[in-house]
């Protein structure tokens, strides 16, 4: 009797719940963050169709570490992003291959840490305005208020100087549209027309905005073209940035700051949004806190040299960042013939994976939906590799990383400081799903703190 062949290719199973014509759609456009999740029991690697689009789950940390590092190169950010390149530009979150590596090199110096020292001050100072601006024994949403601190941040660090009402305005209307962006992506029809160009597929979003985001860009561009000098901000670094291919022209210049305004204030006042809910929904949590930034900041604001200090701060915020990754699901698509975990992808494979879902496996971590900062005490500090990509990994970690620590960090420093946070109703926050996760509200009654105010 022969052998059995020992090189059969594994059959990837196909997740239940398919149907004609819209495939999985149903399911991410509903509960997406409970069918990624769900998506984990299959096994290192599920399939999922968008209409008639398969798409390939990677599951494992195994695997996703293969997709973001090993072969990288294998990979760009995919069919998804060409769709999502229109309403967001072709800044580094979509741009792919050399654009990307080349985009890459010279950004990266804007964010060293003698920058990030400059730019902490800011964070501190408006962070500091922010929560002294609120009122004794009322309620606030902070959800609000947190997206006007971290936009307030980001326009003071991009530009030295008010760029003026014109571009407040543009980017004001360009945020309230992007939001679509990725039910854009996630859409059945827009899958099927894709396929039958005599489909109509969904109306991106209203091009109108981002070319008037644009317009208003290019006149500060000019302005500081006119000028040549270093003002110490992002956007004299993006203009003065040169390597061996050259400096960006101003498209790719304007492409960059759309890239911050996304980057810098979506991402990160959900995460913010998301840390004052957990904090202020756990006395516990909030004592342990307030008691920190007493002792390490003695009454001032925080600074740059602070950040090390602030251990359980930023175990608090590593553990929002593991229950609420903020960018819930990435995408990448194959660029040539490759194996994936024994599976053999042809170029244009389109390849999914959730940090989402990734952090709430319960083979990864105890007592996955547990909110437990102290998990991340000690030796724990750095998870396994490949466990936790709040900000991605390989050679698109974002660039920004230590921005955004430190800009949580400060913020909610400032806040818990000077204010004890307590949820001002016992409604269950609801998470909205789009570009980012995000709490839909956040609402807390603010008691004045006696000690520790900066």
């Amino acid at each position: 009797m022969a052998a059995a062949p020992t090189d059969v290719m594994p059959v990837v199973p196909v997740a239940r719940g398919r149907r004609p014509l819209t495939g999985h759609g149903r399911q991410l456009n509903g509960d997406a963050l409970a069918f990624v999740r769900q998506l984990r029991a299959y096994g290192p690697m599920a399939k999922i169709f968008i209409g008639p689009r398969p798409v390939y789950v990677v599951n494992s940390p195994e695997l996703i570490r293969e997709v973001l590092a090993v072969q990288a190169r294998g990979f760009d950010k995919g069919a998804m992003f060409d769709t999502l390149r229109g309403p967001l530009g072709n800044g580094l979150i979509t741009a792919s291959g050399d654009v990307h590596r080349r985009r890459r090199r010279l950004i990266q110096p804007g964010f060293h840490h003698e920058r990030i020292e400059r730019y902490t001050d800011i964070m501190s100072e408006r962070s500091t305005a922010r929560s002294a601006s609120w009122h004794p024994d009322t309620v606030v949403d902070l959800v609000p208020e947190i997206n006007r601190l971290t936009m307030d941040i980001l326009l003071r660090t991009l530009f030295a100087t008010d760029p003026g009402p014109a571009l407040h305005a543009a980017v004001k209307e360009w945020l309230s549209v992007k939001y679509r962006s990725m039910r854009l992506a996630l859409s059945p029809l827009q899958a099927w027309a894709e396929r039958v160009p005599v489909l109509p597929g969904w109306r991106p979003p209203d091009g109108g905005p981002l070319n008037r985001l644009r317009a208003a860009q290019q006149r500060i561009i000019d302005d500081y073209r006119a000028d040549g000098g270093d003002r110490g901000d992002l956007l004299s670094m993006l203009l003065l940035a040169d390597g061996p291919e050259g400096a960006m022209d101003d498209a790719e210049v304007a492409d960059e700051l759309i890239t911050m305004f996304l980057a810098g204030t979506g991402t990160t006042s959900a995460a913010m949004a998301f840390a004052v809910h957990e904090v202020s929904s756990r006395p516990e949590v909030q004592a342990r806190l307030q008691e920190e930034v007493d002792t390490v900041l003695g009454g001032r604001p925080p600074g740059f040299r602070d950040l090390r200090s602030l251990t359980y701060t930023r175990q608090v915020l590593t553990e929002t960042l593991r229950l609420h990754p903020v960018s819930w699901l990435s995408m990448r698509r194959t660029v040539r013939p490759l194996t994936l975990g024994g599976t053999e992808l042809p170029a244009g494979t389109d390849v999914f994976f959730s940090p989402y879902a990734l952090h709430r496996d319960a083979e990864l971590y105890e007592d996955p939906d547990r909110f437990a900062p102290e998990r991340w005490a000690g030796g724990a500090a750095r998870p396994a590799r490949g466990t936790y990509l709040p900000f991605g990994a390989g050679n698109r970690l974002c660039v920004g990383e230590e921005f955004a620590w430190a800009q949580l960090t400060i913020a909610l420093a400032c806040f818990t400081s000077r204010w004890t946070l307590a949820p001002a109703d016992g409604q269950p926050t609801r998470t909205l799903v789009g570009t980012v996760i995000r709490p839909e509200r956040v609402p807390v009654t603010l008691t004045p703190r006696r000690t520790g105010r900066p």
